[in-house]
């Protein structure tokens, strides 16, 4: 008897599965969080790891490394191989966050190279077109109803401003995914050829909303450096400038008018009361968001000066600082938990997300418009992780980013007759 995975139809429909395994790994990562929401403890964690398991798996049965993403997944493994060596350093660390941050480290490697693998063809790119509208349409009904019956999220002192959560457990972070997801929509509609009807000009707008509801900073600066990059780096020069000028004076009156950067204004006195080099503050002038990172960093610095060559541990840096706070910046943070060689392993990481961005397709209109948009993300994205978050624990935020690449870089269905002249006249890409 022919054992029936040596059978060609049953090796197609083999190989036609592992794209929906690989997406639905993904959809049942981000259905946990929903359900965590409502009352079911680590049941996100519970569906890492099963995801790290059967990503796992699927690695080993298969044994193939993408040329996209194998500085990355080099770059991962070299930051897993300097934090293990710094636990070895520092035994004495909160193990839980040490096995978090090692695990996420695996399994970043692990999607990234499954996405670039399988998700390359015109089937998957429409299965990815529908996993973001279907985020940004639930995330935006999470949002609404947490707002408007007071399940969102609360900060310390205002206790009557409702901040949405959608899917995750922080505005900030969930704000990031919206801005991840509709990228990823908009590349993916680009892709398939379709035009921006009334569905899609929808679901776009209700992503919008539901940022807004986030009231999440970061991720509106992101958004807004999205929209605008891709038109100031192409078309006429006159445009450009306009184009520039005008976002500066939108830019510069949104900071006058909006009650969301009201409290900025201090900044200006908190600078002039503050030095690098002095680590006694007068804490009455860090009274924002902005002032008391400056400071966190600031202590975090002369912290992880203590032990620059392997850090504190890996995961530990708000469990060892003096804030009791993750660094929020990206570099900083390595540097604390793993000194000079976890943070040459970062730097690798960063080297093989920029190789992925500069292997994406770019022969078309269309693949420059969605290269466009990939670069425009990954910069806002790496601005973000720099000055106002963490990377390593955006799991959804990084699911979504490989994602979006997958839809950046599979290939299109053919377009029908007289598509191409239309969409080049239409947008001028």
């Amino acid at each position: 008897m022919i054992a029936a995975s040596r059978l060609p139809g049953a090796r197609a429909g083999v190989m036609a599965a592992e794209p929906l395994a690989v997406l639905a790994l993904f959809v049942g990562r981000w259905l946990a969080g929903i359900v965590e929401n409502f009352g079911a403890p680590f049941a996100s964690q519970g569906a890492a790891l099963l995801m790290l398991g059967l990503l796992a798996l699927l690695f080993l049965r298969r044994m193939r490394l993408a040329r996209d993403t194998a500085l990355f997944v080099a770059g991962a493994l070299a930051w897993f191989a300097t934090g293990t060596l710094s636990l070895a350093a520092n035994p004495h660390v909160r193990m839980i966050d040490t096995l978090a941050l090692l695990s996420l480290l695996i399994l970043y490697a692990l999607f990234a190279n499954a996405a670039a693998i399988y998700l390359r063809n015109a089937a998957a790119l429409r299965l990815l077109y529908r996993l973001f509208a279907a985020f940004v349409a639930l995330g935006a009904m999470l949002s609404v109803w947490q707002v408007s019956t007071g399940h969102g999220f609360v900060e310390a002192g205002k206790f009557q401003a409702q901040r949405a959560i959608g899917s995750d457990v922080h505005p900030v972070s969930f704000a990031i995914q919206t801005v991840a997801a509709l990228v990823g929509l908009e590349i993916a509609r680009a892709r398939l050829g379709r035009r921006a009807g009334a569905a899609h000009s929808a679901l776009m707008a209700l992503g919008v909303l539901a940022l807004y509801l986030t009231y999440a900073r970061t991720a509106w600066v992101m958004a807004a450096l999205v929209v605008v990059a891709p038109l100031l780096l192409s078309g006429p020069m006159a445009r450009r400038i306009l184009l520039g000028f005008g976002g500066l004076v939108a830019g510069t009156a949104l900071l006058a008018t909006s009650d969301r950067f009201s409290d900025l204004a201090s900044l200006p006195v908190f600078l002039a009361n503050f030095s690098l080099s002095d680590m006694v503050f007068d804490w009455r002038y860090i009274d924002n968001s902005i002032s008391w990172r400056i400071v966190n960093w600031s202590l975090g610095f002369h912290q992880a000066l203590e032990q620059p060559i392997l850090g504190f541990g890996p995961g530990q840096s708000a469990d060892s600082s003096y804030f009791s706070l993750e660094m929020h910046n990206i570099f900083l943070e390595t540097f604390f938990e793993g000194g000079l060689f976890g943070l040459a392993a970062f730097l690798l990481v960063l080297a093989g997300l920029f190789r992925m961005h500069r292997r994406l397709p770019g022969a078309t209109a269309t693949d420059r418009y969605t290269r466009l948009l990939c670069n425009a993300f990954g910069l806002s994205l790496l601005l973000a992780v720099t000055f106002s978050t963490s990377f390593v624990d955006q799991l959804m935020s990084f699911l979504l980013y490989m994602l979006m690449l997958a839809a950046a870089r599979a290939e299109a269905p053919c377009p029908p007759a007289g598509f191409a002249t239309w969409k080049n006249r239409l947008t001028g890409w």
